[in-house]
């Protein structure tokens, strides 16, 4: 494989990198359930490759020669019984080694504990957010939530609003035949950042879904995505794959409302930062070559409110 400094000339580039999306986790502090030794396969393949302390500098190691310049860290379900702890611990890594910048913490909105964590994780000027697991689709095959409709839900609606007096956004894992939840509650709150995290995870079989779901949102000005955990489109980051879906976010959304996460060390079971890096930038510049800096930098430093 090229090294991305081997390739950087050869076609459009980020002047400068906001990893939006990444994980941190050191497994003799929290149970993390799902990386234990005798963990199955999750749906993005085995992954015993990454089940052992993954910090700040093997994180780094992915980004040489690119110029990354902050990272936020998104809840690696750590398991702690009290989420605001993932934060803590967190913050006291940002102090010894700079990294990461900002934190999405964990929350169950429908709980009614959710006013003591949200409050936890406030105590930490770096944390910017929540993420709600709320995945579920009739299949079966995506249930982070162990319900449908969650996002609708009176109790999940009343923690999300105390989102907005807290200055937090919301990032949402969540299927295409999710995004009109979406949408509507974008409308019941529209000083509330939306973030969907992983292009709101689309496959091939469910394209149609995807489509009508993101053409949903466009008219919602506090709604973004990430161009993250693209594996569910094509592991390997092939082009080809992902261009329709590149192209149709960047055509609805604008650049604006889209930024990248790298998904370390997940993604990178498949695809190396250096080749997700080198692969999106073509494909924005293939649609909007101007919308490089904003999809790479510019959309994460603002939404998360970055010093950088």
């Amino acid at each position: 494989m090229e090294s991305a400094n081997n390739r950087i000339t050869d076609g459009p580039f980020p002047t400068a990198i906001v990893d939006a999306h990444h994980h941190f986790w050191d497994l003799g502090r929290f149970p993390y359930t799902w990386l234990a030794p005798d963990a199955p396969p999750r749906p993005f393949g085995n992954h015993d490759a990454i089940k052992r302390n993954f910090l700040t500098a093997e994180y780094q190691r992915h980004f040489d020669g690119l110029p990354l310049v902050a990272s936020v860290h998104v809840q690696a379900n750590c398991g702690a019984a009290d989420p605001s702890e993932e934060t803590a611990w967190l913050a006291e890594l940002a102090s010894a080694t700079g990294r990461p910048n900002a934190v999405v913490g964990g929350i169950d909105l429908a709980s009614e504990t959710a006013p003591k964590v949200l409050a936890a994780h406030a105590r930490y000027p770096f944390a910017k957010g929540v993420r709600a697991m709320v995945a579920h689709d009739r299949t079966g095959r995506w249930r982070f939530s162990d319900r449908p409709h969650i996002i609708s839900d009176p109790v999940f609606l009343k923690h999300a609003a105390q989102l907005v007096e807290m200055g937090f956004s919301l990032d949402l894992v969540v299927v295409p035949e999710q995004l009109p939840e979406v949408a509507a509650l974008a409308a019941v709150l529209p000083d509330l950042m939306i973030i969907i995290d992983h292009l709101a995870t689309p496959e091939p079989v469910s394209q149609f879904s995807w489509i009508s779901g993101v053409k949903a949102l466009c008219r919602f000005d506090n709604v973004a995505m990430k161009l993250s955990g693209l594996w569910t489109v094509d592991k390997a980051w092939h082009a080809e794959c992902l261009r329709p879906y590149v192209r149709h976010a960047l055509l609805q959304l604008g650049g604006d409302r889209l930024m990248y996460g790298s998904n370390t060390p997940i993604e990178t079971l498949h695809c190396s930062v250096s080749n997700q890096v080198i692969t999106l930038a073509a494909l924005v510049a293939e649609t909007n070559p101007l919308a490089i800096n904003a999809v790479f930098r510019d959309t994460a430093a603002r939404l998360y409110r970055l010093e950088i």
